[in-house]
C-alpha cells in the first residue's frame, strides 16, 4: 500500500511537470513590459494595459475602435467583435485566426482573446483596416497611430446645422475649444453656439427647449425632472475639475494654507481679518495683513456655487444647518457678487483683501493667487487637474451624479466637481439628435477632449465614467429608435 501511495504521488508530480512544460511556449509568447499607445500624438489609456502576445500588440477593443471613430459591438453568444466605420465593417471572433474586413476574409497573426475580463484585439490590424498608419518605436516601446485626414471627418447630418446651447460657466473654456475643433471636422458643418450663462439658466433652457443641450454643474431636482415627464433629461458627465479658492493679498502669491474649518468660518463671517489666528497659525512664514476680508460670490444661479457650497456643507455642520447647498444660497453677512466665473475673478482681482471661488482654468487665466486647501487626509493640496483626477479615481458613485468633494484620497484636492451635459432622452429633431450624440461621442467616448482638458486644467473622466457616457448616449432616441449608430 505504501509503494502504491508513493507511486501515485510520483505520477501526480510528473503530470504537473508535463502541464507546466506544455504552458511554457505560450508563456514565452507574452511580453509584459509596458507599452504606450499614441493616437494622433496623444496617449490612449484603457483599464487594461496593452500587451505583446505572439509578437503582436493587443489592446482593449473599445479603446482602439472608438479612438478611430468606429462603432463597436460585442456578441456574447458567438464571442464576436464587430466594428463599423462608414462602409467598413470588421469582424473578429475570440480565438479565430481569420477575420473579415468588408466581407473579405483576412488571416490574423494573432487572434482576438479575452484577458483580465477584457476583449483584446490586434491594434495594427484594426488601425490599418480603418485607414490609419501604424509605426512601432521599439526603443521607446510606443505604438504610434496616425489617422488619415479624411478618416477624421464626420458627417452626422446631411446639411449644415446650427444649434443653440448654453449653461454652466465652469466648463466654458473647454467647451469653447471642443466646439471649434468639432466644427472643423464636420462635413456638412455642425456649428454649436454655447452661451456661458450659468447652470441655472442652462436648466431653464433645456426645460423650455430653447437649448438643444445645456451645461450644468448642479443636477436637476426631482421637481424639475417632473416638468418634462414622460420624457427624461439625461445627465451626461463630460469632465471634472477643481474649484479654486482665490484671493487678493498684496505681496502674497499662491500657497496660502486654509483648512476646511477656516474657509467655512470666513464665509460664515466668523473670521473677518486676514491675520486672524485661525489663518496665521497655518501660515507662520507669511506676514498676513490686518486687513478686512471681502467676500466675493456668484450673483447668478451657479453650478460652481453648488460645488462650493456642497463642499462647505460636508465639512461644516454649521454651514450645512444654517446655509446649505445650492446654485444660489442666502449668504451670511455682507458679500459682493460677480456674474459668472469671469465676474468673480474680476471682482477678486480688483478688490484688495478679497476672497472668492472660481473654476481652476479661470483662476489660471486671470493669474489669481490660489489657496492650498487641507484635504481629509490632512495634506495641503494646490488645485490642479492631477489633484482633481485623484478625487475621480476613487469615486464610489458609479452613476457620476454626485460631486467628489471632500475626497478621502491622500493627494486629492478637496473641492472638485463634475459637469454635465443635459439632453432629452427622446429627441424631437432627428438632425439635432444625431449631431448631439455624435459630438458627445467624439468628445467623451472617443476621448478627443482629453488633451484639451489637460491643457485647460480639467480632469478627464475615468474609465467607469466613459462607460456610463456610452450607455447614456446609446439610450437617446428619435421616433422610438436609438440615435447612436
Amino acid at each position: 500500500m505504501k509503494k502504491q501511495g508513493l507511486l501515485t504521488r510520483v505520477l501526480a508530480v510528473l503530470a504537473c511537470l508535463v502541464t507546466l512544460v506544455s504552458l511554457l511556449p505560450a508563456m514565452a509568447q507574452a511580453d509584459t513590459r509596458p507599452i504606450t499607445i499614441e493616437f494622433n500624438a496623444r496617449e490612449l489609456r484603457g483599464d487594461v494595459a496593452p500587451q505583446i502576445i505572439g509578437g503582436r500588440t493587443m489592446v482593449p477593443m473599445r479603446l482602439i475602435f472608438e479612438a478611430l471613430g468606429a462603432e463597436v459591438t460585442w456578441n456574447d453568444a458567438t464571442q464576436t467583435v464587430v466594428g463599423r466605420q462608414g462602409n467598413v465593417t470588421i469582424s473578429l471572433t475570440i480565438g479565430n485566426r481569420n477575420a473579415t474586413v468588408g466581407g473579405r476574409a483576412v488571416a490574423l497573426d494573432q487572434p482576438a482573446q479575452i484577458i483580465a475580463g477584457r476583449t483584446m484585439v490586434p491594434v495594427r490590424f484594426i488601425a490599418e483596416s480603418l485607414g490609419a498608419t501604424v509605426e512601432w518605436d521599439d526603443a521607446r516601446r510606443i505604438v504610434r497611430i496616425t489617422s488619415a485626414a479624411q478618416s477624421r471627418m464626420r458627417s452626422p447630418v446631411t446639411s449644415e446645422l446650427r444649434m443653440t446651447t448654453g449653461g454652466a460657466t465652469f466648463p466654458f473654456p473647454l467647451y469653447t475649444r471642443l466646439i471649434t475643433e468639432y466644427a472643423a471636422i464636420t462635413n456638412p458643418r455642425v456649428q454649436i453656439e454655447y452661451a456661458s450663462v450659468g447652470s441655472g439658466a442652462g436648466i431653464r433652457g433645456i426645460l423650455a427647449r430653447t437649448f438643444a443641450f445645456a451645461g450644468t454643474d448642479a443636477p436637476m431636482t426631482a421637481a424639475q425632472q417632473a416638468q418634462v415627464r414622460p420624457n427624461e433629461v439625461l445627465h451626461i458627465p463630460t469632465v471634472m475639475g477643481a474649484v479654486a479658492v482665490v484671493y487678493n493679498l498684496g505681496g502674497i502669491g499662491s500657497g496660502l494654507r486654509l483648512t476646511p474649518g477656516a474657509l467655512a468660518d470666513i464665509y460664515l463671517g466668523r473670521v473677518t481679518h486676514w491675520n486672524d489666528p485661525s489663518i496665521a497659525l497655518l501660515n507662520p512664514t507669511l506676514s498676513l495683513p490686518d486687513q478686512r476680508i471681502t467676500l466675493v460670490r456668484r450673483s447668478d444661479s451657479s453650478g460652481t456655487t453648488f460645488i462650493f457650497t456642497n463642499y462647505l456643507s460636508k465639512v461644516s455642520p454649521t454651514w450645512r444647518s444654517d446655509v446649505g447647498e445650492g446654485t444660489t444660497v442666502r449668504w451670511p453677512g455682507t458679500t459682493i457678487g460677480g456674474a459668472g466665473n469671469a465676474g468673480v475673478a474680476a471682482q477678486v482681482s480688483q478688490l484688495p483683501g478679497a476672497i472668492g471661488y472660481v473654476e481652476l482654468s479661470t483662476a489660471v487665466q486671470s493669474r489669481l493667487s490660489m489657496a492650498h486647501m487641507q484635504n481629509r487626509a490632512g495634506n495641503f493640496i494646490a488645485p490642479s487637474g492631477e489633484a482633481a483626477s485623484a478625487a475621480a479615481i476613487i469615486m464610489e458613485d458609479a452613476s457620476f451624479m454626485t460631486h467628489p468633494t471632500d475626497s478621502i484620497a491622500r493627494t486629492a484636492y478637496p473641492i472638485v466637481g463634475i459637469t454635465w451635459i443635459l439632453v432629452h432622452r427622446d429627441q424631437d429633431n432627428e438632425a439635432k439628435a444625431r449631431a448631439i450624440v455624435d459630438f458627445l461621442r467624439w468628445a467623451v467616448v472617443e476621448r478627443n477632449l482629453e488633451p484639451f482638458a489637460t491643457e485647460l486644467h480639467y480632469a478627464p473622466l475615468p474609465e467607469t465614467g466613459i462607460n456610463r457616457v456610452r450607455r447614456l448616449l446609446q439610450s437617446i432616441t428619435f421616433g422610438g429608435q436609438p440615435v447612436w449608430r
